[in-house]
C-alpha cells in the first residue's frame, strides 16, 4: 500500500469538509425556497351574492324583478332622514339591512327596523357609482377621486384601491362575480379581486351605460350607441349586437338571451343575443318617453311607465298585456310635460325610477310627482301616498311584504303591509 504524505491527507479532508458545507448550503437554499408562506391563511367566500336587492335592479341580470312578495296594499312603517343626500340606489343584504352611499364620503347601514347600524368614511370623495354587495357581503363602491372601495358587513373600510381613472369615467353601476370579485365599468372595464386587487383591465370603444350584467358570454357592457359588448379576460371586450340606437340607461337581460333597453327615448326593444336580431316590443305611442332600464315580468313580459304616468307591458310580439294608469289622466293620451319631452331632459324635470315587480306580478312605482304605490296584475292600484317626498331615487325590495324608498333629500321610508 502507498503511504500518502500527511499534508495531501490534509488537503483532502479539507477540501471533503468544504465539499459537505456546500452540500448542507446548497440542501438548505433548497428547503428555503420550497418553505410555505408562514403568513395567516386567507378565506375566500364564493358564490352569488346574498340578499333580497345585492345591486342596483336587484340583481345581476338588472332585471328589476324582487325575490320577495311586494306590500299591498303598501303602509308606511318608518322613516328615517341620514343627514345628507342621497343620488344612488341603495342595496339590501339577507337580514333585511339597507345600505346607502351618500352624496357626501359616507356610507351608512340601516337595521330593517330603521336603527342606524354603523356609518364609514369612504376616503375624501362621494360614491359615483352605485353599490353593489359581494359574495362575502363586502359593500363596494366607486368614489369619484376614481378609487373602489369596499366595506365589511361591520362597516370597517377592507381595501381602497385606486383604479387609475377618473370616477365619472367608471360610474356604470358595478357587477359582483360568483367567485368573489367584482367588475367596474365606464370607458374601461375592471375586474377586482375579493381582495380588492385589480386582476384585469381592458378599454371599452365607448363609454358604457347603465350597469353591467352578466350574461352567458360573461360581462355584458351596453354603449351609448346601442352597441353591446361581451368581456371575458384575457380577451378584449368584443361587440356582439347592437340595439340600432343611442341608450340612456342600459339594458336589462331576461333568460339569459334577450335584452331589454329603450331605445332613443321613444321605443322598448329587445334584442336576441344568439341571433343579434332586434324587435320592437312598445312603441312611440305618444305617450311620452319611456322610463328605463325596462323591469323584466316572471312570464318575459317587457315592462315600463311613461313619463305621463302609464304602465304598459307587452309580450314578444309585442302585444300589449298591461295597461295601468299610475298618474291621474295618464291614460287619456296627454302630451308629454315640456321638460320630458327630449330623450336626454333639458328641463329640470328627471325620469322616474324604474318599476319593481315580484313573483305574483305585483309592480311598484315612485313617480317624480311623488305619488308611489303598488299596482296589481288585475289593474288595481293602492298608494302608500300621493307625495312622499320631493325627489324619489329607487325602490328595492327589503323582505317579504317590505319594500325600502330611498329620496333626494336624504330619507329612507318603508313601507310594509
Amino acid at each position: 500500500m502507498r503511504k500518502i504524505p500527511a499534508t495531501t491527507r490534509l488537503i483532502g479532508l479539507l477540501g471533503a469538509a468544504l465539499s459537505l458545507a456546500a452540500l448542507a448550503s446548497a440542501g438548505s437554499t433548497t428547503a428555503r425556497a420550497e418553505v410555505l408562506d408562514p403568513s395567516i391563511p386567507r378565506t375566500v367566500v364564493v358564490g352569488k351574492p346574498r340578499g333580497f336587492a345585492t345591486a342596483e335592479r336587484v340583481d345581476p341580470q338588472r332585471s328589476g324583478r324582487s325575490p320577495s312578495r311586494l306590500p299591498f296594499p303598501p303602509v308606511e312603517r318608518w322613516r328615517r332622514n341620514l343627514g345628507g343626500s342621497i343620488e344612488l340606489p341603495p342595496v339590501v343584504d339577507e337580514s333585511g339591512r339597507i345600505l346607502v352611499a351618500l352624496s357626501v364620503p359616507e356610507v351608512v347601514a340601516m337595521s330593517s327596523e330603521g336603527k342606524e347600524i354603523w356609518r364609514a368614511r369612504i376616503g375624501s370623495a362621494a360614491a359615483i357609482a352605485p353599490p353593489v354587495l359581494t359574495s362575502d357581503g363586502t359593500l363596494v363602491v366607486v368614489t369619484a377621486a376614481g378609487v373602489a372601495v369596499g366595506v365589511s358587513r361591520e362597516g370597517r373600510v377592507r381595501f381602497a384601491t385606486p383604479l387609475g381613472m377618473r370616477g365619472r369615467d367608471l360610474d356604470a353601476g358595478p357587477l359582483a362575480r360568483s367567485d368573489g370579485g367584482v367588475v367596474l365599468g365606464g370607458r374601461a372595464i375592471i375586474e377586482l379581486d375579493a381582495d380588492g386587487a385589480v386582476r384585469s383591465r381592458a378599454p371599452l370603444p365607448e363609454r358604457a351605460v347603465g350597469a353591467l350584467l352578466e350574461g352567458p358570454e360573461g360581462t355584458l357592457a351596453t354603449g351609448e350607441s346601442g352597441a353591446v359588448y361581451a368581456f371575458r379576460p384575457p380577451g378584449a371586450p368584443r361587440k356582439i349586437a347592437s340595439f340600432g340606437g343611442p341608450l340612456r340607461r342600459g339594458a336589462s337581460l331576461s333568460g339569459g338571451r334577450t335584452l331589454f333597453a329603450v331605445v332613443g327615448g321613444r321605443s322598448v326593444v329587445g334584442l336576441d343575443l344568439p341571433t343579434g336580431l332586434t324587435h320592437v316590443r312598445l312603441g312611440d305611442a305618444g305617450l311620452g318617453i319611456y322610463d328605463d332600464p325596462i323591469t323584466v315580468h316572471p312570464k318575459g313580459l317587457a315592462v315600463a311607465a311613461t313619463s305621463t304616468g302609464l304602465l304598459l307591458g307587452a309580450d314578444a310580439s309585442g302585444n300589449e298585456k298591461i295597461r295601468i294608469a299610475l298618474e291621474k289622466g295618464a291614460d287619456a293620451g296627454a302630451a308629454a310635460p315640456a321638460a320630458s319631452a327630449s330623450f336626454f331632459g333639458t328641463g329640470a324635470e328627471r325620469p322616474s325610477p324604474p318599476l319593481i315587480i315580484d313573483r305574483e306580478g305585483r309592480i311598484a312605482f315612485a313617480r317624480q310627482s311623488g305619488r308611489v304605490g303598488v299596482a296589481m296584475p288585475d289593474g288595481s292600484v293602492a298608494l302608500a301616498g300621493e307625495r312622499m317626498c320631493n325627489g324619489p331615487v329607487a325602490l328595492q325590495p327589503a323582505g317579504e311584504d317590505k319594500l325600502v324608498l330611498v329620496c333626494r333629500e336624504g330619507t329612507i321610508w318603508m313601507l310594509g303591509k
